[in-house]
């Protein structure tokens, strides 16, 4: 511990006083980092470019004047960060602020009409295939987001071969389920649950990102998936993007696979229920 102090307080440029285990993270502990003036958050993991990858999605964020915390150091077994000290606000107050905040993101676009991002970028422990796709978000959405975590899932026998399938087909066909025409790239946080938005008197700060470009709605469907915001939420957020006209009855069963697949690789059988639910709305 003597050396990891002492090797933070280099990083830092400043003494490291404590440091205190945090929270369990998905790839690793994560740790409260203290000295005589501020705070901050050490990430750890095994060896890889995880946590690497999420600083770099950090600092994009960042070049939009999206608040994100600061990243101060990152390496293959850490991330160090700008700790954000959380202020509880009246729930109607989140709502707006994260709505601004959300808007703001997804306003942000690329010039090709790429889906997809400049790296592969990560969503918990796994990676997200981002080889961009011009124009095409339905061929996207099937096969860089929906079947290769399909195939996670039933590698590890989460989903049967009859489910597979399903899911091919559907995959095949979200062209003809969706108007792509009105669809535009937006950035898209990506794993946009209450953990993942901190609130603090400035406003909204984004943490955890897994991003990419797509359909802005995919982020609307992953809210809804867990009545992360409610109502005043959408009505703030949708006087500056309003919704499409299929986002109630199709986009959002569409939209809500991807991270019911991703939690069904994380926690097994309980949302193996959820997904079939969302098949049987589709009707597939």
């Amino acid at each position: 511990m003597q050396q990891l102090k002492e090797h933070l307080s280099r990083k830092l440029d400043k003494e490291v006083n404590t440091i205190h285990f945090f929270a369990k993270g998905q790839i690793g502990d994560i740790y409260k980092i203290d000295t005589s003036e501020s705070s901050y958050i050490l990430k750890t993991s095994e060896p890889s470019d995880r946590l690497i990858t999420e600083a770099k999605m950090l600092q994009d964020i960042n070049k939009y004047d999206i608040p994100v915390p600061k990243v101060y150091a990152a390496a293959e077994t850490y991330l160090l960060l700008e700790y954000i000290e959380e202020k509880r606000l009246e729930k109607e107050i989140q709502e707006r602020t994260a709505a601004r905040v959300l808007a703001d993101l997804h306003s942000v676009t690329n010039e090709s009409r790429m889906y997809g991002y400049y790296y592969d970028t990560t969503i918990g422990p796994f990676r997200q295939n981002n080889e961009q796709t011009q124009y095409n978000w339905g061929l996207f959405l099937g096969q860089m987001r929906i079947m290769p975590m399909a195939a996670v899932c039933y590698d590890r026998g989460q989903l049967d071969r009859q489910t597979m399938e399903r899911l091919e087909r559907l995959s095949r066909d979200i062209y003809k389920r969706i108007d792509m025409s009105t669809i535009m790239p937006s950035l898209l946080h990506g794993d946009l649950w209450s953990g993942n938005i901190l609130f603090n008197i400035k406003g909204a700060v984004l943490i955890d990102p897994a991003l990419y470009f797509g359909d802005r709605e995919m982020e609307l469907a992953f809210i809804l998936m867990f009545n992360t915001f409610g109502e005043t939420f959408f009505n703030a957020y949708t006087d500056v993007h309003p919704l499409s006209d299929d986002f109630y009855d199709t986009k959002v069963p569409l939209y809500q696979i991807y991270p019911t697949l991703v939690h069904i690789a994380l926690y097994g059988g309980a949302y193996t229920g959820q997904l079939e639910n969302l098949l049987q709305r589709l009707k597939v």
